[in-house]
């Protein structure tokens, strides 16, 4: 607790809302003028406007909902705990929500940035077999720190700077991203229809002789100090993975999938879940694994792996594995599927004067990246200074 500051339990300086669900066979109920917000709706922004569902004025009589005014503070608390954002319209909500109403002691984003850094304490709240929730009473109980107004804008005002700064600059890094594809569709054109006329053969036949397009390892077991990294789809963030962070096995795990252990370099595909989702694996992943949900692919001399990189990354190419991704609880595709993907073949010096292009674009990506971590560095400490 910061020194100096007032602390209260939340529900003594702002009002706990929930909400409900009106029965979905209920015609009547749905496609009104009122928004109706669900955890799901939340996609990590500050704010919250207008929701895909909306409500009738029947419904909100019939289910008994509260409205929730502009600009309050919307918090999960189940599936997932710990979502936050500040609505921008009057909306209603279903019954994954305990939301603050703030008193005149609060401003609604200083309590949006406290509960976007208690994201472990709030699922410690939670409760149930099934799946956990937070009650209303265990949100009212929550400690938050009540400095002044004064006090509460200057800290607003600072996380939003770094936070917006963070924004900006992955933006920057989208826009390089697109425009390393912009290059690609230019100089090979849409793989799809192959208006160029380049060689077709499948995935299978361009990889290199060592390279197994296979499951990687599918039990890994505990976490232990000083095992072998592994790298799983959740790390597949960056373009380039590094042993950074990454989860450790036992060596005798590793060693029983000896036909994914990675050499350093290799593009990193991910074959569960976010199927299609790419990295490069950084030379100091020599000797690692990956699990289950990832496949290693190395190709042979008639491929340039960023070439690779970016022909899988082409809109046809992503719809295809879209469409060959199978499983409701975990999707995931097929390696049958994986290798039979089309590959086009243009001549090698062409690959490689795209590559040049890229690596060129990758060193300026490089640079914000690491502005990117800094800046994140930068957040995470001022988050830890008055709220740690």
């Amino acid at each position: 607790m910061k020194e100096g500051w007032t602390y209260k339990k939340l529900g003594e300086v702002a009002t706990v809302v929930g909400g409900s669900t009106p029965k979905s066979n209920i015609e009547e109920y749905w496609g009104g003028t009122h928004y109706w917000v669900t955890p799901a709706d939340l996609n990590g922004n500050k704010y919250q406007g207008a929701t895909p569902r909306t409500i009738t004025d029947l419904a909100v009589k019939k289910t008994n909902l509260q409205l929730l005014p502009i600009g309050t503070v919307l918090l999960s608390s189940r599936a997932p705990i710990g979502k936050v954002a500040i609505t921008t319209v009057p909306m209603y909500c279903n019954q994954g929500f305990k939301n603050i109403v703030c008193s005149h002691l609060l401003i609604n984003e200083f309590v949006y940035w406290y509960l976007f850094g208690k994201v472990d304490y709030l699922n410690s709240l939670g409760r149930g077999a099934t799946f956990k929730e937070i009650s209303k009473r265990a949100t009212e109980q929550i400690p938050i720190p009540v400095p002044s107004i004064a006090e509460q804008e200057r800290i607003v005002a600072e996380l939003d700077l770094l936070s917006g700064i963070i924004e900006k600059k992955k933006e920057q890094l989208k826009a390089y991203d697109q425009l390393a594809q912009s290059i690609f569709y230019t100089m090979f054109g849409d793989p799809i229809d192959n208006p160029k006329g380049w060689e077709t053969d499948i995935l299978e036949n361009v990889v290199s002789t060592d390279c197994c397009i296979s499951y990687g390892i599918v039990q890994p077991g505990n976490e232990i100090e000083n095992g072998i990294p592994v790298v799983r789809p959740v790390d597949l963030v960056n373009q380039i993975v590094t042993r950074k962070g990454l989860k450790q096995i036992e060596k005798r795990i590793s060693d029983d999938y000896k036909r994914t252990i990675l050499k350093g370099g290799e593009l990193l595909f991910c074959v569960r879940g976010t199927t299609g989702v790419m990295s490069f694996a950084s030379d100091d992943l020599k000797g690692c694994n990956v699990t289950r949900g990832i496949t290693p692919l190395s190709f042979n001399e008639s491929i340039n792996k960023y070439y690779a990189f970016y022909y899988l990354k082409t809109d046809g190419l992503q719809a295809m594995i879209a469409d060959n991704t199978r499983g409701i609880a975990l999707k995931q595709i097929n390696m049958k599927d994986v290798r039979a993907l089309p590959f086009l073949v243009p001549p090698l010096s062409l690959q490689q004067e795209f590559a040049e292009k890229v690596e060129a674009i990758e060193r300026q990506k490089a640079l914000v990246q690491q502005s990117i971590d800094e800046t994140q560095t930068m957040f995470d400490c001022t988050m830890d200074k008055y709220f740690g």
